[in-house]
């Protein structure tokens, strides 16, 4: 007894390919951004001389204190870069399920994001 499920999957499998090149690109550039840009605070931070255990900069100080040019500041932004990478694999997933018309799926990640910026809102306050 043949089956014809092995063409439909293949299918499925096409069509989502684009998608999770998308998410697994979006995650691997995202993780070596932040591992680039924590790097560079380690090797500001030694230069400097500071220690950076005891100083930890706040978030309304991030980017003034980037454009600064502080290493502590720069270990932070990488930090940050490295949470904000699967909200933006998640996005792209959305972007990528909406484009594919996939109703179900966009309606999940479109949850998905509101959840994960509630959470972001919460932890800034």
């Amino acid at each position: 007894m043949a089956s014809n499920t092995a063409p439909q999957t293949d299918a499925v499998a096409q069509a989502d390919k684009p998608t999770s090149i998308g998410i697994s690109r979006t995650l691997f550039f995202g993780l070596l951004a932040s591992i680039a840009i924590m790097i560079l605070g380690l090797i500001l931070v030694a230069l400097q001389g500071k220690n950076v255990a005891t100083h930890v900069v706040t978030l309304n100080r991030v980017l003034p204190d980037f454009m600064g040019g502080s290493g502590s500041a720069l270990l932070d932004t990488g930090i940050l870069v490295l949470f904000a990478t699967p909200l933006l694999g998640v996005l792209v997933a959305f972007v990528q399920f909406v484009r594919q018309r996939d109703t179900a799926f966009s309606l999940i990640t479109a949850l998905l994001l509101l959840v994960l910026g509630a959470g972001f809102l919460v932890a800034l306050h």
